[in-house]
C-alpha cells in the first residue's frame, strides 16, 4: 500500500503537468501577474537549415530562446517565424550540435549544422575546478548524462563498469542493495578500503544520495597528477559526480518509468529425491555405516523428484523505477527539482531495497561580480535483508537453500515448520528450513541521507574568482532484527543498532586565470578545506519474549535483556591545497599542484603528509609540421606524476586506549577500566607515488580517437594489524609494515563511425592490464588471511613477497589414488601435511586483464544498444564446490557428483569425484581453483524517440521514449559456479572466494519517459 501510494503521487503530479500544457497562452496571459514592458514590434524570419554537405535537415527544432515558441523544419529544410529584432534562436537536432543564432534584424537566415562529433573545447570536471578536455595534462576519462542513462541501471556506478580502462567493478552479492566494489588501477592497501573518493557537486559524499537521472556527469581521475590534489584521499583515484542544474528558458517537465523483472543468472544443478536416495544408499554402504541401503526400489520411486528448494527459496523479483523533474530559469535564477523512487525486491522472499530521493538545486545570479548556488538533498532507504551467514554453510540462507534434502518439505502435516536436522541416526545435518528462515527472521534497516551544499561566488575583477563552500552529510540509520517465536531454532529474539554520522565540510578556492601576450595562459587557484566527522551509535538486544507483537518495539519485556553498548567517535581533516596550469600558445602545457593534509588520526609527530605533483603535456598537433597531415584532429603526449595517501587507521588507533567492563566483586558487579591496546609506534601515513605516461589522438575531425596509457605505481609504509607476544599484554597492534606496487597499460579507442540523418554508428572498446605485487613485508615474514573452517580449515589466501595481495595459498591436489580417495602432493617429502610447508602459490583473484565494447545503432527514431563486458585471467576458489564433498552429512549436493564419482569396476580414467564414502580429511587445495574469465552481455537495450514535432504543433510536448532492456543476460564462462562475478568476502585480501553468496541477478525490463 505505501508502494501504491507513492506511484499514485508521481503519476498525480505528471498528470497535473501534462493538463497544464493544454490550457490556452491567453489564460495565462489574462493573469499575468508580472506586466509586459519594452515590447518590441515583430516581423518574420526565414530560414534554411542544411548540413556540412549541403543537405536539408529536416525536423529540426527553432525555438525563441527563453520562450515556448518554437517550429520545426519542412522538407526542404526551411522554417519561418515571427520575431523581434534582438531575439536569440536556439537550433537544435538529434546528432548535431545545438546552436544559438541573434537575429539582429535580419530577415533571412541561412544556417549549416555540424554533425555531434566529440569536441576538444568539452568541458570536463577536475579537482576544484574545470578544464577543456584538449588542455588536460592528466588522465581523465568522463562519462555524460545519455551515456548513463542508456541502459536501466538502478546504482550509477553500474554505468562506470567496462566503460572506463582501469576501473574494475565487481557486484560481491546479489543483495537487492546492488552494492559494488570499485577498483581503479588496482589495490593500493591492505588495511583500508581501496574504495575511491566520491565528489558531488564538488563536496565529498556517499552516492546513496544521487539519483541515476540527476547526474549530468561522472568524471574519473585516475592518475596522480590529477588526484593529488586530494591529498591523503586521493590515492584510490577518484570520482567526480556532477549533478544537474537548472537553464535558462522555459520551464521543462520529464518524467521517467521503469519495470521489470530480476531472476537467478544460474540455478546449480542438484540431485533430485530419487537420486539423493541412491546416493546415500550407496554412501551408507560404501561407508560401512549400514550393512544395507535404507531406502528400497519403491521407497526411492515414491519420494518422486521431491523439492526443488531453490524453487521455494528464490523468486522472480520485480523492480520499478519513477523519477519526475523540473527545471527552468531566467538569466538570473536557475532552479531544478526532481523526485525519485525505486522499489526493488530480492531475489529471496521477504528482502526488497526501497529508495526514496528529493533533489533540488537552485543557482542565483546577485549581480555582475556575485552569484550563489543551494544544493539539497534527502533520501530515504528501506531495506529488508536475509542473514548470509557470511557464507557460513548452513548457518546462512543460501547454504541452507543449497544443502536441504529433496525428500522434506518445508512444512509438516500441521502446516508448521519442519525441523530439517537430524532426519537419521546416520546424519550429522545441521541444515536449517530456509523458509522459515525467510519468514520468521526479518533483518530491517531504515537509513535517512541528507545532503546540503551552499556555495556563494565573488568575481571582482575579469579571471578572479573567490568561491566559498559549505556542505552538511548527515545519516541516521537504525538496524531492527527479530526472529518469532514460530523461529524454530532458538527462542525469539530482538536487537536495534542506531546509527547516526555527521560530516561537515568548508571549502575556501580562489581562482585566477590570465593571458600574457596572447600566448601564455595561466590559471592559478589556491584553497583551504576543512572537514570534520562525528558518528555515534547505540546497539540494545534480548530474547525470549512472550509475545512477537512488539517485536523490537520494548526491548525490556525480554526474558533477557543482554548488556546494551554506545559508541563515538570524531576525526577532522584540514588541508591546505594550490596548483598552477600554464598553457604556452596552447601547445606545451604544465600542471603543478600542492597539498598538505593535517589528519587528527595520526598523533602529534606524524599529523601532517604532503602531496605534490607535476604534469606535461604536448600538443604536437598544433605544431606548424602537423598541418600537412589535415586528417589528425588532435596529437597530445602526456606525462605526470605525483603523490597521494591514504589515512588507514581508525580515529583513536595512535592513542592509548582503555577498554570497560565489570567485575563480580561480592554480590556486586562493579565496573572497570583495563588498556585494551597498546601505543603504536610513530605511524606514517600510506602513500602511493605515481608515474603515467600517455597519449591522445585524434582522426578525421574527432570521429576517431584513442588514448594509451602506461602507469606504475608504488605505495610505501602499508599499514596493517600485527599479532603481539603474549608477554606483552596485548594480542594486537598497528604498524607500517611494507609496500605494494601496481603497474599496467590502458587503451580506449572511440569511434563516431558513421553519422547521417536517418542513420548512426558509436563504438566504443577499451581494454586495460595491472599487474599487482607486494613488494615487501617487515621481516620478510607472511600474512595469512582469513581463517575459514567449514569444510576444510585454516586460511586460503596470503600475503607475499613477490606475489599479489590476497594470492590462493593452497594444497597441490595429486588426483585421485587407486582406491578412490584424495590425495596431496607432499611438498616437502616428510610424510606429513603441514601448513606452512606443503602449501603454494597457485592463483590470484585479480584478473590479467578487463576490457568493454559498448555499440550504439541509430536507424530513424530507433536507439539500439548492446554491451559486452569481460574479464579475463582471474581465478575463483570455490569453496561452495567443497560441498560436494560432505557426503556424510546427508545435505543435497550437485547431480554431477552422482554420475561423475569414482566406482569400482568401470572406468575411472575420467571421473572427477571421489568414491562415494567418508571423504577423510578435506583440504583447501587446487582442486577448487577455477578460471573465473567470462564474457557478459551486460546490457542490451532497444529504444523508439516518438517523433513529437509532427504531434505537437504548440511545441508542448519536446520528447516520449520508450525502451525494453535486459541486463546480464548472457554469460560465456567456463567457471562451474552460479557466477564468476563474485566474491564472498569484502577485503581485498580475501577477493575472489565464491562462498555461498547472495547471487547475482539478470533482469528485463521496459520503460517510458516522456519531456514537456
Amino acid at each position: 500500500m505505501k508502494r501504491e501510494k507513492n506511484v499514485f503521487h508521481l503519476v498525480g503530479v505528471l498528470c497535473l503537468a501534462v493538463a497544464l500544457q493544454f490550457f490556452p497562452a491567453s489564460t495565462w496571459a489574462e493573469t499575468n501577474v508580472f506586466p509586459i514592458v519594452n515590447q518590441q514590434s515583430t516581423y518574420t524570419v526565414t530560414g534554411n537549415i542544411v548540413d556540412g554537405k549541403g543537405e536539408p535537415i529536416i525536423g529540426a527544432n527553432v525555438v525563441l530562446k527563453g520562450s515556448a515558441t518554437g517550429v520545426v523544419t519542412d522538407v526542404d529544410g526551411n522554417f519561418s517565424m515571427s520575431v523581434s529584432g534582438n531575439d536569440v534562436l536556439m537550433v537544435s537536432y538529434i546528432g548535431y550540435n545545438s546552436l544559438e543564432i541573434p537575429v539582429k534584424g535580419q530577415k533571412s537566415l541561412n544556417i549549416v549544422m555540424k554533425e555531434n562529433v566529440e569536441s576538444l573545447d568539452e568541458i570536463v570536471v577536475i579537482g576544484y575546478g574545470t578544464m577543456k578536455k584538449k588542455d588536460l595534462t592528466g588522465s581523465v576519462s568522463a562519462i555524460k548524462a545519455d551515456e548513463i542513462t542508456a541502459f536501466a541501471v538502478s546504482n550509477p556506478i553500474q554505468a562506470l563498469q567496462g566503460r572506463v580502462p582501469g576501473v574494475v567493478l565487481s557486484q560481491n552479492t546479489g543483495d537487492p542493495s546492488g552494492d559494488y566494489s570499485i577498483r581503479i588501477r588496482g589495490v593500493n592497501s591492505i588495511k583500508g578500503d581501496n574504495a575511491p573518493l566520491y565528489i558531488i557537486d564538488g563536496i565529498p559524499a556517499s552516492t546513496s544520495s544521487v539519483n541515476t537521472y540527476d547526474i549530468e556527469s561522472m568524471e574519473i581521475l585516475k592518475d596522480a597528477s590529477a588526484t593529488a590534489i586530494y591529498g591523503s584521499r586521493g590515492a584510490n583515484g577518484v570520482v567526480m559526480i556532477t549533478t544537474k542544474k537548472g537553464k535558462t528558458g522555459k520551464t521543462t517537465v520529464s518524467y521517467d518509468f521503469e519495470y521489470g523483472f530480476q531472476k537467478q543468472i544460474k540455478k546449480l544443478d542438484l540431485m533430485n529425491a530419487r537420486e539423493w536416495g541412491r546416493f546415500y544408499n550407496e554412501y551408507l554402504v560404501n561407508a560401512d555405516i549400514l550393512s544395507e541401503a535404507p531406502f528400497s526400489e519403491a521407497d526411492i520411486a515414491a519420494m518422486g523428484k521431491g523439492v526443488d528448494w531453490q524453487s521455494e527459496v528464490f523468486q522472480n523479483a520485480p523492480i520499478s523505477n519513477h523519477n519526475i523533474n523540473v527545471s527552468g530559469g531566467t538569466d538570473n535564477v536557475r532552479y531544478f527539482i526532481s523526485g525519485s523512487a525505486m522499489m526493488k525486491d530480492g531475489l529471496i522472499h521477504n528482502s526488497s531495497y526501497d529508495k526514496y530521493n528529493l533533489r533540488s538545486s537552485l543557482d542565483l545570479k546577485m549581480s555582475k561580480m556575485v552569484s550563489a548556488s543551494l544544493n539539497m538533498g534527502y533520501s530515504l532507504i528501506n531495506q529488508m535483508n536475509q542473514s548470509d551467514g557470511g557464507g557460513n554453510g548452513g548457518s546462512s540462507m543460501i547454504g541452507a537453500t543449497y544443502s536441504a534434502a529433496p525428500v522434506f518439505y518445508p512444512y509438516d502435516e500441521n502446516g508448521d515448520y519442519k525441523d530439517l536436522r537430524s532426519w537419521y541416526s546416520w546424519s550429522s545435518h545441521e541444515i536449517k528450513n530456509p523458509i522459515c528462515m525467510a519468514y520468521e527472521s526479518t533483518y530491517k534497516t531504515v537509513t535517512n541521507l541528507t545532503n546540503i551544499n551552499a556555495a556563494i561566488n565573488f568575481q571582482p575583477v575579469k579571471g578572479l574568482s573567490v568561491k566559498a563552500t559549505f556542505g552538511l552529510e548527515g545519516s541516521d540509520s537504525r538496524y531492527d532484527a527479530y526472529t518469532t517465536k514460530k523461529y524454530i531454532y532458538q527462542n525469539n529474539s530482538a536487537s536495534v543498532n542506531h546509527k547516526r554520522s555527521t560530516n561537515v565540510i568548508n571549502e575556501d578556492i580562489v581562482n585566477y586565470d590570465f593571458t600574457v601576450n596572447k600566448i601564455h595562459s595561466f590559471n592559478l587557484m589556491g584553497g583551504f578545506t576543512y572537514q570534520q566527522n562525528v558518528y555515534k551509535s547505540i546497539a540494545a538486544s534480548g530474547n525470549t519474549f512472550l509475545s512477537d507483537v512488539q517485536q523490537t518495539n520494548n526491548l525490556s519485556s525480554a526474558g533477557t535483556v543482554n548488556t546494551p553498548s554506545t559508541s563515538y567517535s570524531k576525526w577532522a581533516l584540514m588541508s591546505y591545497l594550490g596548483r598552477i596550469n600554464y598553457s604556452f600558445n596552447g601547445k606545451y602545457l604544465v600542471t603543478a599542484s600542492f597539498r598538505a593534509d593535517g589528519s587528527s588520526r595520526y598523533s602529534e609527530g606524524s599529523r601532517w603528509g604532503y602531496f605534490p605533483s607535476g604534469a606535461l603535456a604536448w600538443r604536437i598537433s598544433e605544431e606548424p609540421f602537423m598541418k600537412q597531415f589535415d586528417k589528425v584532429t588532435n596529437l597530445k603526449l602526456r606525462l605526470g606524476y605525483g603523490r597521494t595517501g591514504s589515512s588507514a587507521i581508525d580515529p583513536y588507533m595512535t592513542q592509548n586506549l582503555l577498554n570497560t567492563g565489570k567485575t563480580a566483586t561480592g554480590s556486586d558487579n562493579v565496573p572497570y577500566y583495563a588498556p585494551s591496546s597498546t601505543f603504536p609506534e610513530d605511524l606514517k601515513w600510506e602513500t602511493t607515488s605515481q608515474w603515467d605516461i600517455g597519449a591522445d589522438l585524434g582522426l578525421f575531425n574527432q570521429r576517431l580517437r584513442f588514448t594509451a596509457d602506461y602507469y606504475y605505481k608504488k605505495t610505501t609504509d602499508l599499514l596493517n594489524t600485527v599479532s603481539l607476544p603474549s608477554s606483552s599484554g596485548y594480542s594486537s597492534t598497528v604498524r607500517n609494515i611494507g609496500s605494494m606496487s601496481n603497474r599496467g597499460v590502458e587503451l580506449l579507442v572511440e569511434a563516431d563511425v558513421v553519422q547521417k540523418k536517418d542513420f548512426g554508428f558509436t563504438l566504443q572498446f577499451n581494454i586495460a592490464h595491472n599487474k599487482n605485487r607486494v613488494e615487501e613485508l617487515a621481516d620478510g615474514d607472511d600474512i595469512l588471511g582469513t581463517t575459514y573452517s567449514n569444510y576444510g580449515s585454516g586460511s586460503i589466501t596470503i600475503i607475499r613477497e613477490g606475489e599479489p595481495l590476497g594470492a590462493f595459498y593452497v594444497y597441490k591436489d595429486a588426483e585421485l589414488d587407486e582406491k578412490g580417495s584424495l590425495s596431496y602432493v607432499d611438498m616437502n617429502g616428510d610424510g606429513q601435511y603441514t601448513d606452512t610447508e606443503d602449501r603454494y602459490i597457485a592463483g590470484s583473484p585479480f584478473p590479467d586483464f578487463t576490457y568493454g565494447l559498448n555499440c550504439g545503432f541509430r536507424y530513424k527514431n530507433w536507439d539500439f544498444n548492446f554491451f559486452l563486458q569481460g574479464s579475463q585471467g582471474n581465478d575463483v576458489f570455490n569453496l561452495s564446490e567443497m560441498r560436494n564433498y560432505s557426503y556424510g552429512q546427508g545435505m543435497n549436493i550437485e547431480r554431477k557428483v552422482y554420475y561423475e564419482s569414482w566406482r569400482e569396476g568401470q572406468d575411472n580414467s575420467h571421473v572427477h569425484y571421489p568414491k562415494i564414502e567418508a571423504v577423510g580429511s578435506l583440504k583447501y587445495s587446487d582442486r577448487f581453483i577455477e578460471n573465473g574469465s567470462y564474457l557478459r552481455l551486460k546490457n542490451v537495450s532497444l529504444a523508439y524517440n516518438f517523433p513529437c514535432e509532427k504531434w505537437s504543433t504548440r511545441n508542448w510536448l519536446s520528447g516520449i521514449r520508450v525502451f525494453v532492456s535486459a541486463q546480464n543476460w548472457l554469460t560465456f564462462t567456463k567457471y562451474n559456479g552460479v557466477d564468476p562475478e563474485v566474491s564472498s568476502k569484502a577485503s581485498d585480501v580475501n577477493a575472489g572466494i565464491d562462498h555461498l553468496t547472495y547471487p547475482n541477478s539478470k533482469t528485463i525490463s521496459m520503460g517510458l519517459s516522456v519531456k514537456f
